[in-house]
C-alpha cells in the first residue's frame, strides 16, 4: 500500500477529501463478501465473518471453488446468471439462494466485477407474503402518480421525503441539495415531531467530501444500519496474490464506511442512516438522507427495493419539476430569442438591432446591465461597471476557453472586480464571433443574504488527541450559525445559459450568411467596376480624337476668319476653346482613373521615404513661386507596394495641400505611425480645411467643393484617383479637418505583411 494513501484508518478532516474510501478492505457485519477469480470461480478473499454468517470458516473457503459453499445445483444457476450479466459499474441482484447445503437459511446473492475479479455479496432474505408485496407496489404506483401532479420542485421534494419516510420507517428523511462549491442545503424534510428541524440549514463541503459524493452517485442506495458497528476485515491467503486493501469496493453494498463519517454521525446523535442519490441529467444534484436517532435500523432488501425504484423515479421526474418552476420564464426567453433572430435578419446593422426597441438583449433576461463589444465599439445598457472596468473584464474573459461563461460570485473568480461588485457580482458572458474580443456580457448586482449553517462553517473540525497523536475530527457543535454572504448575485439558471448559447449560434449564423452575401456582392461589384473601368477607358480614349479635331478646327477658324468675326463671335470662339480644354482635362483624369482600376499591381519592396522625397522634390521644382515647406518624417518604413500608384497618392495629396491653402507660408507634414499594423500614413497641411459633412463627397469623381476657377480650378478627380489607388492596395483612406486650421489625410496600404516590412 502506498504510504501516502489515505484510508479509513488514518483519515482525518485534513485529508478526507483524498481518502481512498473505495479501498477500505472491510465490510459492515450485516452481510458477507467473497472475492473470486473467473472463470474458475476460485475464492481468493473473504470477509472474516463467513463462519457466523455462512457457516464456513474463512480458511476453509480460501483457495476453494464456489461450489464448496453453494453446492452443485446453486453453482450451475450462478454460472448461468453470470454468463449473461455485465456486472461492471454496478451491483446486480443475481439470485435468491433457497438454502445452502449445510445451512437452513435463504440468502440474496449480489454480484459486481472490478479489476478482473468477481465480488459476491450475501445478505439474509426475509419472507414476504404475496399480499404485502402487491400492496407495497400499489402504494409505490400511487406515490409516483402524486409526484407527477406536483406543481413545483419544492412541493415535489416534500412529497418525496414523506413517501420515503413512510416506506422505510426512518425517524428523519431529508432532501439535500448541493451547490456548485459542494456545500449543501436541506430543502425538504419529514421527521418525528420530537426531533429538531434541519430544514433550510446549510452544511459545508467538508461534511460530504468529494470521494463520498462520487460514491453516492454510483449506487442507488447506501445503507449504514448501525453507526457503532465493528468493521469486518477482508482476509486472503498468501497464495492469492491479493492484498486486503487492493479490491475496489466502490459498488459494494456492504462496504465499510469512513471513520470520519461514523464520527460525524455520532456527533449528530445518529444511530443508522440510508442515503440515496438524486441525479439530474446524469449528475449528482443532491441526496435523500434517512436518519434514525434512537436505535440502529436495518432495512431488508425486500423493503429497500421499493425505495430504490422510488428514488430512480424521483431522479427521472425531478428535472421536469425543476424546469416547471421556470416554465413561464423559459417561454419568455424562447419568444425573445425568436424575435431577436427575426430582427437581426431585417436590418443592416444587426448589432444595433440587439440593443434597440422594446425587445433587446437586456430586456429579455433577468439582468440589470449589459455590455456589447462588437465592431470595435463598446455599448453599455442599464446598470453596469464603467467602460474602463468592462475593458478589464473583457481582457480577463478573453483568456478563458469557454464560449459561454457564467459566475454568480465574480469577486471570487476575478478579485479585481471587488470595487464594482455592487453592480456586477454576477456575470454571464457569451462570445459572439470567432474573435475573443467580441462578446455580450450581462451583469447582476450583489444580493446580500443570510445563510443558516449547521454550526460555524469556518470551524468544521475539532482537535482531539488519539493514541498520543493530535488529530482533526468532525465538529461536535451543530448549533445554528448565521452568516451574511457578500459578493454574490442570484445564480444563473440553466435556461439562461442555454439562451445565451443559442443566441451565440444565431449571431454566428447571421455573420456567416452576411459574409456569404457580402462576398457575392463584392464579386458582382468587382465585375461591374471592371466593366465600368473598361467602358470609361474606351469612352475617354475614343472621345479624345474627335475632341482634338474640334479644338483644332476652332483654332483654324480663329486664325483664318478671326478678322471678320464680331467681338461677340470671338468671345464664343474662346468659350468653345476653353470648354474643349476642360473636357480634355476631364478625359485625361478619366483615363488615369480607369487605368488604376484595370491594371494589376506591380508589388515590390519600396522605400516610402525615398519615394516621398522624390515626389516632394519634383513638386517644389515646378512650383518655385509658392512658399511651400514640406517636412518628411525620418525612418519611413519599407513596404511592398506599387511604386507608381503610391507616388500618385502622395503627389495628389501634396498638390491638394498646396492648392487649397490661402496662407502666406504653406506647411505640409508627411509621416507614418508604424506602431500599429498595418502602418498608417498621413499628409497634414495648414490649409482652408473641409467641413465635416463633405468628408465623403470629396472622394467622388469630378466632385469639387468650390467654383470652377477657385483655388486653381481642376477637374475634381484627384482625390477619387487617390482613393482608387488606396483601395487597389487593399487599404482605406479617411481624414480629420478643421475649418481654417487645415486637414490631415490618413491612409493604409494593407497588402504589406509583417515579413515584408523593414525600418530604415
Amino acid at each position: 500500500m502506498n504510504s501516502q494513501m489515505v484510508t479509513a484508518t488514518n483519515v482525518d478532516i485534513s485529508n478526507c477529501d483524498r481518502e481512498q474510501i473505495h479501498l477500505v478492505g472491510a465490510i459492515q457485519p450485516h452481510g458477507a463478501l467473497l472475492v473470486l477469480t473467473e472463470p474458475d470461480l476460485h475464492i481468493v478473499q473473504v470477509s472474516a465473518n463467513t463462519d457466523s454468517f455462512l457457516g464456513f470458516q474463512a480458511d476453509a473457503l480460501l483457495g476453494q471453488t464456489i461450489d464448496v459453499l453453494l453446492g452443485a445445483a446453486n453453482t450451475e444457476i450462478l454460472l448461468t446468471k453470470l454468463d449473461g450479466a455485465d456486472l461492471t459499474d454496478m451491483l446486480e441482484h443475481l439470485m435468491i439462494l433457497p438454502c445452502l447445503p449445510h445451512l437452513d437459511a435463504r440468502f440474496h446473492l449480489f454480484g459486481n466485477r472490478t479489476d478482473g475479479l468477481l465480488l459476491l455479496e450475501f445478505e439474509l432474505a426475509v419472507e414476504m407474503t404475496q399480499t404485502l408485496e402487491n400492496e407495497g407496489f400499489s402504494h409505490l404506483r400511487d406515490t409516483i402518480h402524486k409526484l407527477q401532479k406536483t406543481p413545483s420542485l419544492r412541493v415535489f421534494l416534500n412529497v418525496a421525503v414523506e413517501a420515503v419516510r413512510a416506506y422505510t420507517g426512518f425517524e428523519r428523511v431529508m432532501a439535500y441539495q448541493f451547490d456548485a462549491e459542494g456545500s449543501g442545503e436541506v430543502v425538504a424534510e419529514a421527521k418525528d415531531p420530537d426531533l429538531e428541524t434541519y430544514l433550510s440549514l446549510h452544511y459545508p463541503a467538508s461534511d460530504i467530501p468529494a470521494p463520498a459524493r462520487r460514491l453516492f452517485a454510483l449506487s442507488p442506495l447506501r445503507h449504514l444500519p448501525n453507526v457503532d458497528y465493528i468493521p469486518i476485515p477482508l482476509i486472503s491467503n498468501s497464495q492469492s496474490g491479493t492484498g486486503s486493501l487492493s479490491v475496489d469496493l466502490s459498488y459494494s453494498f456492504l462496504r465499510s464506511v469512513s471513520l470520519m463519517y461514523t464520527g460525524y454521525l455520532r456527533n449528530m446523535g445518529v444511530k443508522a442512516t440510508m442515503v440515496m442519490p438524486l441525479l439530474k441529467d446524469g449528475k449528482l444534484w443532491g441526496l435523500i438522507s434517512c436518519m434514525n436517532h434512537s436505535v440502529p435500523k436495518l432495512l431488508s432488501y425486500e423493503n429497500r427495493t421499493k425505495v430504490e425504484l422510488l428514488i430512480q423515479m424521483l431522479s427521472m421526474l425531478m428535472g421536469d419539476r425543476e424546469r416547471l418552476d421556470y416554465y413561464a420564464y423559459r417561454m419568455s426567453l424562447n419568444l425573445a430569442f425568436e424575435k431577436l433572430v427575426s430582427l437581426m435578419g431585417l436590418v443592416d446593422n444587426f448589432h444595433k438591432a440587439l440593443l434597440a426597441g422594446e425587445t433587446n438583449l437586456l430586456s429579455t433576461i433577468d439582468a440589470e446591465g449589459l455590455a456589447l463589444i462588437a465592431d470595435g465599439k463598446l455599448t453599455l445598457l442599464g446598470t453596469t461597471p464603467t467602460e474602463e472596468q468592462v475593458g478589464l473584464l473583457a481582457d480577463w474573459l478573453s483568456q478563458k476557453k469557454e464560449v459561454v461563461f457564467s459566475t454568480h460570485r465574480l469577486v471570487h473568480d476575478f478579485p479585481e472586480s471587488e470595487s464594482f461588485c455592487s453592480v456586477a457580482s454576477g456575470l454571464l458572458s457569451v462570445r459572439i464571433s470567432r474573435m475573443d474580443s467580441e462578446r455580450v456580457i450581462w451583469f447582476r448586482p450583489e444580493v446580500l443574504r443570510d445563510v443558516h449553517w449547521a454550526g460555524d462553517p469556518n470551524k468544521p473540525v475539532e482537535i482531539s488527541q488519539i493514541n498520543q497523536e493530535i488529530r482533526l475530527q468532525p465538529r461536535t457543535s451543530f448549533a445554528l450559525w448565521k452568516e451574511t454572504v457578500h459578493g454574490q448575485s442570484r445564480p444563473w439558471l440553466v435556461c439562461e445559459l442555454d439562451y445565451a448559447s443559442r443566441l451565440r449560434r444565431a449571431i454566428l449564423d447571421v455573420i456567416v450568411e452576411r459574409s456569404k452575401l457580402l462576398a457575392r456582392t463584392n464579386a458582382e461589384l468587382e465585375r461591374s467596376n471592371q466593366e465600368l473601368d473598361s467602358f470609361a477607358y474606351a469612352t475617354s480614349h475614343d472621345l479624345k480624337e474627335p475632341l482634338r479635331g474640334i479644338h483644332n478646327f476652332v483654332e483654324f477658324l480663329k486664325e483664318e476668319e478671326g478678322g471678320q468675326l464680331t467681338e461677340r463671335g470671338l468671345q464664343r470662339i474662346e468659350t468653345i476653346l476653353r470648354l474643349a480644354g476642360r473636357m480634355d482635362n476631364m478625359l485625361d483624369s478619366l483615363l488615369q482613373y480607369s487605368r488604376i482600376g484595370r491594371n494589376e499591381l506591380d508589388l515590390k519592396t519600396q522605400s516610402i521615404g525615398a519615394l516621398v522625397g522624390q515626389t516632394a522634390e519634383l513638386i517644389l521644382q515646378v512650383m518655385p513661386e509658392q512658399n511651400v515647406s514640406i517636412q518628411i518624417q525620418p525612418l519611413l518604413p519599407y513596404i511592398r507596394c506599387d511604386r507608381i500608384r503610391v507616388a500618385m497618392i502622395f503627389h495628389n495629396l501634396i498638390m491638394n495641400a498646396i492648392k487649397y491653402n490661402d496662407r502666406v507660408e504653406k506647411k505640409i507634414e508627411i509621416g507614418c505611425d508604424a506602431s500599429i499594423n498595418p502602418p498608417v500614413f498621413f499628409v497634414r497641411d495648414n490649409g482652408i480645411g473641409i467641413v465635416q459633412n463633405q468628408h465623403e463627397l470629396i472622394f467622388h469623381l469630378f466632385r469639387r467643393l468650390h467654383g470652377r476657377n477657385e483655388y486653381g480650378g481642376g477637374a475634381g478627380a484627384g482625390l477619387a484617383i487617390v482613393k482608387q489607388a488606396v483601395h487597389k492596395h487593399g487599404g482605406r483612406i479617411w481624414l480629420e479637418s478643421q475649418i481654417g486650421m487645415g486637414s490631415t489625410f490618413y491612409f493604409t496600404l494593407t497588402t504589406m505583411r509583417d515579413a515584408d516590412r523593414e525600418y530604415r
